[in-house]
């Protein structure tokens, strides 16, 4: 980039002093709207490069929130540096401007595939990551005053002035969030976000370049750049897929037969031989090689003590496993499954790999799948309804089956607004490393969950690693207690994970010894199972000393997610 600037004699910026007022500048028509239009563009630019970057440190380096706080931190720090930066540049302000604007094309543009290769090739993608967020940040930082300076010549005072550039940079911003989050996100993966960001910033230089042509001192060379930047955005365009699996595959050791970025997650699906893989922004959800052992530990210990299993709640478990395990008791009437990511419950029903596994759980003709921004049936739509027959896919009889209705809704928001008790409630969230998750293990969401499990209820949870994440786990059962249920911990070795954790609750304290006693006196699995039997699960209660000591873990709440840190400590330790 030195080169790239030499190119242009930066080295002397402040040589000549801003053209003032009354030159050829101030004679050109429509200049105050295409600058506004400009920091427009470039505000609507600026926020996305900066919400692109952070989801990639998120998706990177981890522990969610602090990621994406970090690296905006260390953007907004950099456009203060850039702003200051600027106060040294003086001549030819809009050739200037126009620079920089090809130059924050080329790197913000390249900087995703940039910090990707790092992290699939190196050991240094931090520094990576943070050495294109400043210097991108820095880029940015200078475009405002820049643009204040130069539109100083078409506004009437200052403050019009400011507020004009200003203004139009807000509003900007406001439509590069929007875009990022419900157009940008769910269709483009991150590499093609930044790329075509670089695209939209080199063609307003260009616009920049034609629109100011007789004012343009640097005009070959400009052109030159534009060109030179354009070609190699549009090259990385038309190779983003090839790159984009070259180097994702590079993170994962089994080849992948899926990727495809939802509203809410990245999903990574892969298979060597007969092992099928599931990954959600990278973190592994199950392995079908012993899926079977966390999925029937998860489903049979609730089901095998229940004291009905008329009406089972499922939350989480999209891809079906859980369902599989349910739908095996002849008595389960009636199940409803939330998820948020309607995608995945669309793979669970159209990847051939997970319907081997979940053995078609969601094909079932008495399946129903719902999506909307509520909870209750008035308010959902219907989106499918499944129309193969029952006794294909599972060889039962119809009036044997439970009639399942699939949600696609925020769980938080469904059991405030849903009607009813249910017998049995399983829970299969993903580890609680986001805010955003972490709501779902809080003392708030138990509480509401209380309300509908039934006096007699029971429900299961997994609670991560009680060895390698024992902070986790321990929060989790104190978080369960705090509202009110008894808690008892249970725990067998995954292979995929290692040693993992469940909890076994109930509302009703004076149910507590009734299920111990279930548990004790538990002789077999009353269906079949692949692995559980009635001797593993009783033994999974017991643990080794010191296993459930811990100092000072307190209960996670909404508003105080001390899971979060407690996640961070345990899978991230250094």
């Amino acid at each position: 980039m030195c080169g790239f600037l030499g190119l242009f004699g930066l080295s002397a910026m402040t040589d000549a002093p801003s053209p003032p007022t009354g030159t050829p500048l101030a004679g050109r028509r429509h200049a105050g709207r295409v600058l506004a239009f400009s920091m427009f563009i470039m505000g609507a630019c600026g926020l996305v490069y900066e919400y692109t970057l952070a989801a990639l440190g998120n998706n990177l380096l981890g522990s969610r929130h602090e990621q994406i706080f970090v690296v905006i931190g260390v953007m907004m720090f950099a456009m203060g540096v850039g702003s200051v930066v600027q106060k040294q540049i003086g001549g030819h302000l809009v050739d200037k401007w126009l620079l920089f604007e090809v130059l924050l094309g080329l790197a913000g543009g390249l900087s995703t595939c940039l910090i990707y290769a790092a992290f699939a090739y190196t050991t240094s993608h931090q520094l990576a990551m943070y050495s294109c967020a400043f210097s991108i940040g820095v880029l940015i930082g200078m475009e405002i005053p820049l643009l204040i300076r130069i539109n100083e010549q078409y506004s009437e005072s200052l403050r019009a002035n400011l507020s004009q550039v200003l203004f139009m940079d807000y509003v900007g911003s406001l439509v590069g969030a929007l875009l990022f989050a419900y157009v940008l996100l769910t269709r483009l993966t991150l590499i093609n976000i930044s790329l075509c960001l670089g695209m939209v910033n080199t063609l307003l230089a260009l616009l920049g370049v034609v629109y100011f042509w007789p004012l343009v001192r640097w005009r070959r060379r400009l052109v030159a750049a534009i060109v030179l930047t354009a070609t190699v955005l549009g090259f990385g365009l038309a190779l983003s897929g090839t790159i984009v699996a070259t180097l994702e595959q590079r993170c994962f050791a089994d080849p992948i037969v899926l990727s495809e970025t939802t509203r809410y997650q990245h999903l990574v699906l892969t298979r060597r031989d007969d092992d099928v893989s599931l990954y959600i922004d990278g973190d592994l959800q199950f392995s079908s090689d012993d899926e079977a052992i966390y999925h029937e530990f998860l489903v049979h210990a609730p089901m095998s003590v229940a004291h009905s299993r008329r009406r089972v709640l499922i939350l989480g478990g999209g891809d079906g496993l859980a369902l599989r395990e349910v739908l095996k008791y002849d008595d389960v009437e009636e199940v409803v499954l939330v998820d948020i990511d309607r995608r995945i419950t669309e793979l669970a029903r159209e990847e051939p790999d997970l319907v081997a596994l979940n053995r078609g759980s969601l094909l079932d003709a008495r399946v129903s799948t719902f999506v909307g921004e509520g909870s209750s049936p008035g308010e959902l739509r219907e989106i499918r309804r499944s129309a193969r027959s029952p006794q294909d896919l599972l060889g039962g009889e119809d009036d044997a089956l439970a009639q399942v209705r699939v949600l696609n809704v925020d769980a938080d928001l469904f059991l405030r607004r849903v009607s009813g008790e249910f017998d049995v409630v399983v829970i299969d969230f993903p580890d609680p490393k986001s805010i955003a998750v972490a709501k779902l293990y809080s003392v708030d969401f138990f509480r509401q969950l209380a309300v509908r499990l039934g006096p007699q209820g029971i429900l299961s949870i997994q609670a991560s690693s009680p060895v390698r994440a024992r902070e986790v786990f321990l929060c989790v059962g104190a978080t369960l207690r705090a509202a009110g249920f008894s808690a008892r911990p249970y725990h067998h070795n995954v292979p995929s994970f290692g040693e993992w954790g469940w909890y076994l609750a109930q509302p009703n304290e004076r149910r507590e010894t009734e299920v111990n006693q279930k548990i004790d006196a538990l002789e077999r699995i009353t269906v079949h199972t692949e692995f559980l039997t009635a001797a593993l699960l009783r033994g999974s209660f017991a643990f080794g000393k010191r296993w459930l000591l811990a100092d000072n873990i307190r209960p996670n709440t909404k508003m105080r997610p001390r899971l979060v840190e407690y996640a961070r400590r345990a899978w991230q330790p250094n």
